[in-house]
């Protein structure tokens, strides 16, 4: 038995038969799934009745769907939620401890894929694809949680969010997967083992994690880990980070495009945040900027900075900075593997930093 058949015959076995013998395409819910039909109101009213297991067919939706309760499950077998309204959410999920794997597909119509504001949610083994907008901000998964979430194993492709050259405004703010919180978090979160990939528009991150209840400095501590994600193109960062106690292990990152972005910014990039590690990343080259930028405040260093292990590659033409860091008391950068562009390490500002074994050689 493949892993895939293991995983999808356990998901069954571990759904609830009153879950599992709901079919939408019954009555009284009369859900067609031939990808033609408006399906919206079916699903709705499956999924309020308990439906978890969504099988054989492409559902097309017009408006965005929503599951409420605690301890829900939302599982495709041969399916998908076509998401074919403008700018929509695709699918919101409000309870805590929901366990997700769903595929959704935007259509290049619906603005977001995948939406979590409860707390202990699992996402995993799904597929969230082709979400635009060109008015307002695009995202293929966004938790909104301090009480921890999983997101792992998921491929998240093809999120644009056009923009108006105006940055920072929201419109243009395309995202993979983003975790977010106005407040420090109360349990740990995980993302990683995902394939993200094309993540552009006028400022595509594939990972964003932010934690801020809008006064401390540094970032409040969000208390997650990103780790073993492999990544390939993005118009801005690969991996933005604006929260405290982060770790960001053992990620790919990747870029195949031909044309510089508009905007680009550093591949790793961490704000005003603390008792962050940067670990056995591997950045290969790119069309963006800094490998790896860590910036504090001039009246608030950072603490508990560390990267190390990182294997860093970029074009011998390419004159960058590959691990640059500001603002910082006792910055540790050791033991990286650094390959072609400009300088090796920059660090300003900063006090007491600890820099030794690392290598700097020509790309080849």
């Amino acid at each position: 038995m493949s892993a895939d058949s293991a995983n999808n015959l356990a998901t069954k076995l571990a759904l609830a038969p009153r879950a599992v013998a709901l079919n939408p395409k019954l009555p009284p819910y009369n859900a067609k799934g031939d990808g033609v039909t408006d399906d919206t109101a079916a699903l709705q009213a499956w999924l309020t009745a308990g439906g978890a297991q969504l099988t054989d067919g492409t559902y097309r939706i017009v408006r965005g769907l929503t599951l409420a309760g605690n301890n829900r499950e939302l599982y495709t077998d041969h399916a998908k939620i076509l998401a074919d309204g403008a700018n929509i959410t695709a699918l919101t999920v409000t309870g805590n401890n929901a366990n997700i794997r769903a595929y959704i597909d935007g259509n290049r119509r619906a603005a977001l894929g995948l939406r979590v504001t409860g707390a202990g949610a699992v996402i995993e083994n799904g597929l969230y694809e082709n979400f635009r907008s060109a008015t307002q901000f695009a995202r293929g998964i966004e938790a909104t949680t301090t009480g921890g979430i999983i997101v792992r194993n998921n491929v998240i492709r093809s999120v644009v969010s056009v923009g108006d050259k105006t940055l920072g405004n929201g419109n243009g703010s395309s995202r993979g997967i983003a975790l977010s919180a106005g407040a420090a978090a109360t349990a740990s979160s995980v993302i990683s083992g995902n394939r993200i990939e094309n993540i552009t528009g006028e400022e595509g991150d594939a990972i964003h994690v932010i934690f801020f209840d809008g006064k401390a400095n540094p970032f409040n501590a969000g208390k997650v880990t990103v780790s073993d994600n492999v990544i390939r193109n993005v118009s801005r960062r690969f991996i933005k980070i604006q929260a405290s106690n982060v770790n960001v292990e053992r990620n790919t990152l990747n870029f195949d495009l031909t044309t510089p972005p508009a905007y680009p910014g550093p591949a790793i990039n961490v704000i005003r945040s603390q008792y962050v590690k940067v670990i056995g990343n591997r950045i290969n080259p790119n069309l963006i900027g800094v490998d790896v930028a860590v910036t504090g405040f001039s009246t608030a260093l950072l603490r508990g900075i560390e990267i190390r292990d990182n294997v860093l590659r970029q074009k011998n033409n390419k004159a960058v900075t590959h691990i640059y860091v500001k603002w910082a008391n006792s910055p540790i950068i050791v033991n990286n593997s650094i390959y072609g562009g400009g300088q090796a390490v920059l660090i300003v500002s900063s006090t007491t930093p600890r820099v030794s074994g690392n290598t700097h050689s020509p790309y080849r």
